[in-house]
């Protein structure tokens, strides 16, 4: 409910002076001396004491109340009083910054939203609240009409998200503004912000050291820790596994710098945690590492072709494979360009024609925007014009030279074939690394389409891609997040994500964006003051009686000067 309120509060200062004026009439004039030949005619009425200024009994006197009179009115006009209007209504948007680092701030932020917000509802008779966050996966936190209610679900939020875009939060939050009201930031250090956007930033720089980053090669694990403040800190680390506690070992960290840590994973386990004795920000300084393991693939090679040392390479450079001699996830084979039929799901490589007898082929080659193909560098590949497979209008072609399509997927029912349409002993392309890396490319998504055990790590809150049965049961995630989607944790952890009683995938979760790990550009800013006084200015009329007040005051200074003047008082 909006209140009486006033345009300009630093007009009470003017209150000062009604004890300046108190002082003023406790003080005892001094005396003069009057050198008269008379002076025995005169009644004897000598002050009470002659000896200089000082303090007296305060007198009742018609010039003290009108000059505490005149005090008060100048007063109420400095201080602009403004009565609200019954009909005003306003809506306040409040956009809260969903980066992990808001999570240091968390108090600050009550505090600054508590104190402020209840300001902003008294600019208005109703006020309408719309609290959001700048996570696009998450739906709106608060709306309605009660500031208490709003501050109650403020605190039980919790950001999660890494360095992100807030321009399309910005643009939602000027769309539900609409008309009268306002719309905030609420961040960690002071940024631009769109026409219209008022910025409260409730940061303040923090000393901050903490993981980085990891990988795992064979049984070793190594790991990376940085000091993200501005000067030196001395920091322990453990680590967690099956066989207990590891001793504390100290770590010294110079502004800025970097150190690496490695080690093996204590008992033959298949997991670790590395701890760091703790400060402000929790999330990285744990870090959960697994050992990981892939979807293990079958493959099945045509013994005794002309091209099985190249695809025993291949084989040879993929991780968890097993070969084998008959149904298998992924066939390696020969395909005859003159022959009908269908094709295995794999890699076809194009039957050698035998002779060497034409050039090579004529045209550009172009690649297709496609996830296999990004980033690859094809201009060095040379192949021998010969007989290829006729591709079809639902072949999905990624590289062409010419009308020729050189590399093309062909996916039917049953099965789902890279088709390699040129003849691979006759080309270099055995010796260009974007051909390798696009074969190696196509068989990854072959093993992510497996429905099959894995165990991974993965950074905190990431989206995960589980291949599950589609007649079973819905994926569930242990331990259960609140999320609608299957994603890591937003804390570092171990986790696992099952389809009924099978368990498909065993993870570890582990915070690793350095930007918002740093906070020495953290700040505090309070852009909402011109804010609140605009929307008192337009929810409220000022004092009809203003006019009227002001000449008041005018004739209580001309009646003082009238009594003052002739001596009275």
């Amino acid at each position: 409910m909006m209140e009486l309120s006033f345009a300009n509060p630093a007009g009470f200062w003017a209150l000062l002076g009604i004890p300046a004026i108190l002082l003023i009439h406790l003080l005892q004039r001094q005396s003069r001396r009057v050198i008269t030949s008379t002076l025995f005619l005169l009644e004897q009425l000598s002050p009470v004491s002659a000896e200089g200024r000082r303090l007296e009994r305060l007198r009742s006197s018609f010039p003290l109340w009108l000059q505490l009179l005149a005090v008060l009115l100048l007063t109420w006009l400095l201080v602009q009083p403004r009565w609200p209007r019954k009909d005003s209504t306003q809506r306040i948007v409040v956009v809260l910054d969903s980066s992990v680092s808001m999570r240091v701030f968390r108090e600050p932020m009550l505090a600054a939203l508590g104190a402020r917000l209840p300001a902003l509802a008294k600019a208005a008779n109703h006020t309408e609240w719309v609290l959001i966050e700048s996570d696009p996966a998450r739906s709106t936190i608060y709306s309605g009409g009660e500031v208490g209610a709003l501050l109650a679900t403020l605190a039980q939020w919790s950001p999660r998200l890494g360095e992100h875009d807030l321009a399309p939060a910005l643009r939602t939050a000027r769309t539900l503004l609409g008309g009268n009201g306002a719309a905030l930031l609420v961040t960690d250090h002071q940024r631009p912000v769109p026409e219209g956007i008022q910025l409260l930033a409730v940061g303040a720089p923090q000393e901050n050291s903490g993981f980085i980053g990891m990988s795992v090669e064979g049984d070793t694990w190594h790991a990376l820790v940085k000091n993200h403040g501005a000067s030196t800190q001395t920091r322990t680390w453990q680590m967690h596994g099956a066989g207990g506690v590891s001793q504390a070992a100290t770590l010294t960290l110079e502004a800025g710098q970097m150190q690496s840590l490695r080690g093996g994973f204590p008992g033959g386990a298949d997991r670790c945690e590395l701890v760091l004795s703790g400060d402000g920000f929790e999330l990285d300084d744990r870090l959960p590492i697994i050992r990981p393991q892939p979807k293990r693939l079958t493959v099945a090679m045509q013994n005794g072709s002309p091209l099985e040392p190249f695809q025993r390479r291949l084989v040879g450079s993929l991780a968890n494979v097993i070969d084998v001699a008959e149904k298998a996830d992924v066939h390696l084979a020969m395909v005859d360009p003159t022959a009908a039929g269908p094709l295995l799901p794999g890699i076809a490589f194009l039957q050698s024609s035998g002779g060497d007898t034409r050039g090579y082929m004529p045209g550009e080659l172009i690649a297709e925007r496609h996830a296999l193909t990004a980033d690859l560098g094809w201009q060095g590949l040379l192949c021998r014009d010969v007989p290829g497979v006729q591709a079809v209008e639902s072949d999905d072609v990624l590289l062409w030279q010419g009308e020729r399509p050189l590399i093309f997927i062909r996916s039917t029912a049953a099965a789902r074939t890279l088709v390699v349409n040129f003849d691979l002993l006759r080309s270099n392309a055995d010796r260009l690394p974007s051909f390798v890396v696009l074969l190696h490319r196509f068989i990854d998504t072959i093993r992510a389409g497996k429905v099959a055990p894995e165990q991974l790590n993965f950074e905190t809150n990431q989206l995960l891609q589980v291949a599950s049965d589609p007649a079973g049961p819905a994926l569930k995630i242990l331990p259960e997040s609140a999320r609608g989607v299957i994603c890591a944790p937003e804390v570092p952890g171990f986790f696992r994500v099952a389809q009924g009683d099978k368990t498909l995938l065993t993870g570890a979760a582990h915070f690793a964006d350095p930007r918002e790990a740093d906070f020495r550009q953290s700040a505090s800013f309070d852009g909402l003051k011109p804010v609140i006084a605009k929307l008192l200015e337009r929810s409220s009329q000022q004092d009809l009686l203003t006019p009227a007040w002001a000449l008041l005051l005018g004739g209580v200074m001309l009646a003082n000067w009238a009594f003052t003047g002739r001596g009275r008082g």
